[in-house]
């Protein structure tokens, strides 16, 4: 597959990388739209780091882990790729937990509502449980 990866100096390289094979609670989507986020190239510049910073992620499962039984090879999904972790969201496949991923109906286009969804959505979720003093989910 291929897929892209931002240096520190915000070039970006298009390498070929294996498809990712997903943990026993991982998604493994291919990828029809990636959102991007500021984050998403202050990242790689910040850690001095060059790494596939993409987190947000719409598209069509094709593999899941073997304790994932909410989602199967087909179905349409958005997600959220784990920061900093391999596997993420600007590449033709990308990984989510099974927990960080939903289904889209149908009717929904991955290029307008959702491609950017995802981020919002769980900094709002994340927030509200530290608000609460509550855990996150895991």
């Amino acid at each position: 597959m291929k897929e892209a990866i931002v240096q520190p100096d915000l070039e970006v390289d298009i390498v070929d990388s294996e498809i990712p094979v997903p943990k026993d609670n991982e998604v493994v989507t291919k990828v029809v739209v990636s959102g991007s986020n500021p984050k998403d190239w202050k990242r790689p510049v910040r850690s001095n780091q060059a790494m596939n910073s993409g987190d947000d992620i719409a598209g069509v499962v094709h593999q899941v882990g073997r304790n994932v039984y909410e989602f199967k090879p087909g179905d349409r999904v958005a997600a959220f790729h784990e920061m900093m972790a391999p596997g993420g969201s600007f590449a033709e496949y990308a990984v989510s937990w099974a927990h960080t991923t939903f289904h889209i109906p149908n009717h929904t286009s991955f290029e307008g509502e959702l491609s950017s969804l995802n981020y919002g959505c769980l900094t709002t979720t994340n927030s509200a449980n530290q608000l609460c003093d509550d855990s996150s989910p895991s």
